[in-house]
């Protein structure tokens, strides 16, 4: 029996999943090293070559440990790519919960109880829930801008219903997963949560958020000031690639009317104050050529960089 199989209660079996590229192996260790001690087997996928998405040193680190599972790819394709990798290991090797995370997750070792609960009190409740996920909060010390959840106005027990959930912290229901389909791999990295989330609406599934959890979680590299209006600082490769995405699914039958005439708003305003504060207007104008390229279905990645 592998150590994927050990139920924490007897009907969800949780694996853990792990994207990988260049990690920090400070935020990395204690991620990884968190789950052995509850018996979950730690499934990582590096994103890439040796040397350049990960370090033969912090490779070998992982190797050694018994409970990491190694998937890998010879070059970079999208966290897409690599999160629904995970899920076929992981339900291959008898998981019937994915639990995800990013490398630099710091989660509270009580997460994945919580969540478990919170799936088990839905269930009760008769939802279906596909995803349930914790609060995101920046961490400690730290300024950022956590994701603006939209609440659908549904409560169950101490879980919210929400527009969609971040990837990091969710744990996926795999059954839910092959009925609503795998994520977005042309996405690349941006916006993968948001579409497969609005999907997993559509296709009569739920997505939620326990108030009993909190997850620090780390977007960008601080914040964007424009006026009263906050918005994550990000590279400019990762601006390109949101921009395009968003525009790619505003054609999308699935994203719902609000969702779309939000975008239309929010997406322009955040370019404009990205424009002003990182890459001047010559920028803007590669966001509004990133824009055009989404709604004609252009999703080449920009770059194989995150």
């Amino acid at each position: 029996m592998t150590q994927t199989t050990r139920p924490i209660t007897p009907t969800i079996r949780v694996a853990v999943g792990v994207t990988i590229f260049r990690p920090d192996w400070s935020l990395l260790q204690p991620l990884v090293d968190l789950f052995q001690p509850m018996g979950l087997e730690v499934f990582a996928h590096i994103d890439g070559p040796i040397g350049t998405a990960i370090e033969p040193e912090t490779l070998k680190a992982l190797e050694a440990r018994p409970w990491v599972r190694l998937l890998r790819t010879p070059e970079n394709q999208g966290i897409g790519f690599a999160l629904n990798k995970l899920a076929e290991a992981a339900g291959g090797a008898g998981a019937s919960h994915l639990l995800v995370f990013d490398q630099d997750s710091s989660p509270n070792p009580q997460l994945p109880a919580l969540l478990v609960s919170a799936f088990t009190a839905l269930q009760k409740a008769g939802e279906l829930p596909a995803v349930v996920g914790p609060r995101p909060v920046v961490p400690a010390g730290e300024i950022g801008q956590p994701p603006r959840y939209v609440f659908r106005g549904q409560s169950v027990a101490h879980c919210e219903a929400v527009d969609y959930v971040i990837t990091s912290g969710s744990l996926v229901d795999l059954s839910a997963f092959s009925a609503i389909g795998s994520f977005r791999a042309d996405y690349f990295i941006d916006g993968i949560d948001v579409e497969w989330s609005l999907r997993a609406w559509d296709r009569g599934f739920s997505v939620w958020i326990t108030k009993d959890a909190e997850l620090p979680h780390r977007i960008g590299h601080g914040v964007i000031k424009f006026g009263f209006l906050r918005f994550p600082d990000q590279s400019q490769t990762r601006m390109i690639t949101y921009v395009r995405n968003r525009a790619a699914m505003l054609r999308l039958s699935h994203m719902p009317l609000r969702w779309k005439l939000q975008s239309l708003i929010y997406v322009p305003l955040q370019s404009i104050a990205y424009a002003c504060n990182r890459g001047g207007w010559s920028f803007l104008w590669r966001l509004v050529r990133a824009a055009a390229d989404g709604w004609k279905g252009r999703l080449t990645p920009v770059n194989t960089g995150r």
